[in-house]
């Protein structure tokens, strides 16, 4: 796949989270709480926010969903995201082939003088629904570097 980078002021968000040590593949576990907490007030995709980069394995992993309005219980915290500039890419594709957007995204900030911060995000705008898996060569998925 042939990546695109853009730089973008992404605006400031609220979102509910759940942090864990795991993997990718741990999202199924955690994402039906999330949802139920912020009872449909859902403003934009789910996405994971990375602490250590380059770590697949078993890496601190924080869960988020974009919302408005308050929320109660113990189960999950309410976080707020500063504005930042970043640097994206898209990958179109299944989440297996994700680590090639990562190679080409660092690539491009390392041949262009950028410094990357944490966390990173994977924002999911399509992907797997609820009840059905969906063909994974179609999920989108945007990848967001804070930079300096």
């Amino acid at each position: 796949m042939i990546y695109s980078f853009e730089i973008k002021k992404m605006p400031p968000i609220q979102a509910v989270s759940i942090s864990f040590k795991g993997q990718y593949c741990d999202m199924g576990k955690y994402i039906g709480t999330l949802y139920k907490a912020i009872r449909g007030r859902a403003t934009g995709a789910p996405f994971y926010c990375y602490y250590e980069p380059g770590n697949l394995e078993n890496t601190e992993i924080e869960l988020c969903v974009p919302f408005i309005g308050t929320i109660a219980g113990n189960d999950v915290t309410v976080k707020q995201f500063p504005s930042t500039n970043t640097l994206c890419t898209r990958h179109i594709g299944s989440y297996e082939t994700l680590n090639q957007a990562y190679q080409q995204i660092l690539k491009y900030a390392k041949e262009n003088g950028y410094k990357l911060l944490s966390p990173s995000r994977e924002i999911y705008v399509k992907g797997p629904g609820r009840f059905l898996k969906g063909n994974p060569q179609n999920y989108i998925t945007d990848i967001v570097i804070p930079i300096s």
